[in-house]
């Protein structure tokens, strides 16, 4: 009985990483999470799902039943619809949707990359006919996604959610 207990206390100790270990094996594997997003944003093509907003003066919504998001089609071009529940400032008029929607041209479209803390910044301007969106998009190591946009006619929103590519969009078409 004192043999077993010897053998597995020795092989306890032999055989289990080190705290040292664990966190070097996090590291590489964050990493390489963050290269592939990093690679998967520098490509253009890719695809955000929203799934949490949190309007300005309000608690955030669940967006599960009312889904939103953004094509990327390439650095220049997107179609976006985000549900919107907040103040707006002007009115646009008749049959106008409630929703943030834009399909078309980018420009002072920006992506930054910070290695040191595994996250990337995108930053640019849509000019719709009646309404301009400055749009800041922070996206994390695990592909986790938090957007703000500032409106020429609504109050600041932001979204949260997930970025992946076009065949795993999990969203139907609109």
């Amino acid at each position: 009985m004192l043999l077993c207990f010897f053998l597995f206390t020795f092989s306890q100790v032999s055989f289990s990483q080190s705290r040292s270990e664990r966190k070097a094996l996090k590291k590489e594997i964050e990493t390489k999470a963050f290269e592939q997003i990093k690679s998967l944003l520098d490509n253009g093509t890719f695809f955000f799902n929203a799934t949490w907003m949190n309007p300005r003066n309000s608690n955030q919504i669940n967006l599960i039943n009312n889904p939103g998001f953004i094509k990327f089609k390439s650095n220049e071009e997107i179609d976006m619809y985000l549900p919107y529940f907040g103040i707006v400032r002007i009115g646009g008029g008749l049959n106008q949707s409630v929703a943030i929607q834009y399909k078309g041209k980018l420009s002072s479209y920006e992506i930054v990359h910070n290695d040191a803390k595994r996250l990337s910044i995108i930053s640019f301007t849509t000019n719709g006919p009646l309404e301009r969106y400055d749009i800041t998009m922070k996206v994390s190591s695990t592909g986790y996604a938090s957007i703000y946009i500032n409106s020429t006619k609504r109050d600041g929103i932001r979204y949260r959610g997930e970025i992946t590519t076009f065949e795993d969009q999990s969203l139907t078409k609109h």
